[in-house]
């Protein structure tokens, strides 16, 4: 039931139907779930018509896609027909420019249309504007009177937000709308000081109202909208985005400037996504404003398709330990708890003729073996007919096992302070040295200096050098190779030690010192690549081959089977009628006598850290 005060008197009492995220279109071509977002949207509308709002504001995403398609364009259209044009007078008044809120007049001025329930309402991500000019769905619905759209920002560099002034009798509202930007993009405006809300001179007279749509969860750094950056003139915030409905009785007749303001989160009408959130009971909500006092009131919605969401551990249940038959046993259980969901979804039913008859159920399971898991797709054909889902009626996850629960819980707790120390970083190369810092000791780099790395991630990102990690982890790599050959270091406690005084130096050292050090030691890898080069370029040519049986015969070049004076003399038993003797077979590979023949000029070559290090197939090996 909806509450009101008894002294506000009708004509100074504005009434405000508000939802969001309505999704026109989700699933349109499922022949089971089609309907559901249109059926939502009408019932919102009625709600508009049976407590007599004076203008619906809806919060974002009234389609589910950019480009709705003809059929749902024409739904649309059908529905706000239906409900909100008429001969019914309009009690409010526009005072802010029109032309500068919408971008044309206001609906309900235009002689051409009877209005009767304007509809105020901004983007969302859903909907937002795309293809050439930035045109939205709801341009369309705009142009064609059916849909105030306002809220619309295209200057990305900063944002400023001009209210619409709208008055019933003595009661004033200033609405401020904002529709969906990149979060990442608007929290670093909101950083930059480059969001500017216009507050109006009498600013004690009316009463602040924004609409967004952002995320409000935390989903990252730099990823949501806080709600501490809003400014705190608001009294009211209708936040959309977020499809968990949290609308809750409020009645609040003095407002103080130190006690904030209060959030509306409508959440979605219709369920695009089988998660618990969304099996939260669905709401609109109705705001009635008298001057600066206000209630608001949810609203349930009757028409929503039940949907039943659980949690299934198989570990805490008893179905055996590894039987033959384990699976089936398995199975069995979980059709016990689909057709237990159904009987709680029928209980749940409201009785409203035009609510779908089968229910969303989903189970999340959660498996220890291997054994446990099936085929999920056939299980749900169990219950065609009985339920709106069978096919994705299951989603199987396999449970991790107590240990890795422990460590689960250290690496989230770890994750916070990551995330609170990357939020604060001003640039990337502060977030990336934030992000090592915050690290747990056990996690912490302990060879790669996060010194280097950070100035690597300074100028691959403003100056664009693809080039710059490979060029500093190469020599990053080769001063730890100089280092540990230079030391006499030998069990690993001392490695590590010289790898953590390498670092150290690294790490201590300012720009310009690093960026020597760092160059010093990539001109001696850029000389030790080319020396290889040109080995590998000599070693290349004409092979030199070496008879079998004889290791100390004289060398000889040649592409054949043997030495050209061999085969002389081959040709020459052949005349005289003796058997020709099979040539012995050849090695490609140099041995001991060529081996000692090159030496002094592989020396020259090859520093004695190369033999000390792990040879590669470019490199030749040295007999004794």
């Amino acid at each position: 039931m909806v509450q009101n005060d008894n002294s506000w008197s009708p004509e100074d009492t504005l009434r405000v139907l508000i939802a969001s995220d309505i999704h026109l279109g989700y699933h349109e071509n499922d022949a089971i779930r089609g309907e559901d977002s249109f059926t939502s949207f009408e019932e919102v509308l009625s709600l508009a018509v049976q407590y007599d709002a004076d203008f619906i504001l809806l919060g974002g995403d009234l389609f589910d896609q950019a480009k709705p398609s003809p059929s749902c364009m024409y739904k649309c259209t059908q529905i706000i027909r239906k409900y909100c044009l008429g001969d019914k007078p309009i009690n409010i008044e526009v005072l802010s420019d029109q032309l500068q809120n919408f971008s044309r007049n206001i609906n309900y001025e235009d002689p051409n249309l009877n209005v009767s329930y304007p509809i105020l309402s901004i983007h969302g991500n859903h909907d937002d504007p795309v293809g050439q000019g930035s045109i939205s769905s709801l341009d369309i619905l705009s142009i064609t009177g059916l849909v105030n759209y306002f809220g619309k920002w295209t200057d990305y560099t900063k944002v400023k937000i001009s209210p619409v002034l709208i008055q019933k009798g003595e009661t004033k509202l200033s609405l401020y709308g904002l529709s969906h930007l990149k979060d990442q993009r608007l929290a670093r405006l909101f950083a930059e000081k480059k969001v500017e809300i216009e507050l109006m001179e009498d600013s004690s007279d009316w009463f602040n109202i924004l609409v967004l749509h952002q995320n409000r969860a935390d989903r990252g750094p730099n990823n949501y909208i806080s709600e501490g950056v809003l400014p705190k003139f608001l009294d009211l915030v209708i936040w959309g985005h977020e499809h968990d409905s949290q609308v809750f009785p409020i009645k609040d007749i003095k407002k103080t400037e130190d006690s904030g303001f209060f959030v509306i989160q409508p959440g979605s009408t219709v369920a695009t996504s089988l998660a618990a959130g969304e099996a939260l009971p669905k709401h609109c909500a109705l705001l009635q404003l008298h001057k600066k006092e206000y209630i608001v009131t949810p609203l349930p919605l009757k028409t929503v398709r039940p949907f039943i969401f659980k949690t299934v551990v198989l570990s805490e249940e008893n179905l055996g330990d590894g039987d033959v038959n384990e699976t089936e046993k398995v199975q069995f259980f979980l059709k016990t708890k689909v057709e237990e969901a159904i009987e709680e979804a029928d209980k749940q039913r409201s009785g409203d003729p035009r609510q779908p008859t089968l229910p969303l159920v989903r189970l999340s399971v959660f498996y220890e073996r291997d054994g446990q898991d099936f085929n999920r797709i056939r299980f749900g054909q169990n219950f065609n007919g009985l339920i709106a889902n069978p096919n994705d009626v299951l989603i199987m996850k396999k449970e991790k096992k107590i240990r890795d629960r422990k460590e689960q819980t250290a690496d989230d707790e770890n994750k916070v302070h990551i995330e609170i120390a990357a939020a604060e970083a001003p640039d990337v190369e502060s977030l990336v040295s934030s992000y090592y810092a915050a690290q747990a000791p056990e996690k912490q780099l302990s060879v790669l200096s996060v010194r280097a790395i950070t100035e690597a991630v300074r100028d691959f990102t403003l100056k664009r050098d693809d080039e710059v990690f490979r060029r500093v982890l190469d020599a990053h790599r080769r001063r730890c190779v100089e280092s540990l050959l230079e030391s006499t270091a030998e069990t690993e406690d001392e490695i590590n030690e010289r790898m953590r005084m390498c670092k150290e130096v690294l790490d201590a050292a300012d720009s310009d010192q690093l960026k020597s050090l760092i160059d010093a030691a990539s001109a001696k890898e850029v000389a030790k690549r080319k020396d290889e080069k040109q080995l590998v370029v000599l070693l290349k040519r004409e092979p030199i081959t070496v008879s079998s049986d004889d290791e100390n015969a004289p060398l000889s070049r040649g592409k054949g089977r043997g030495a050209r004076g061999g085969r002389s003399r081959a040709r020459g038993g052949r005349g005289r009628g003796s058997p020709a003797p099979a040539p012995p077979p050849e090695r490609r590979t140099p041995k001991r006598s060529a081996a000692q023949k090159t030496s002094s000029w592989l020396q020259t070559i090859t520093s004695d850290r190369s033999l000390r290090r792990r040879k590669d197939s470019s490199e030749i090996e040295i007999s004794d």
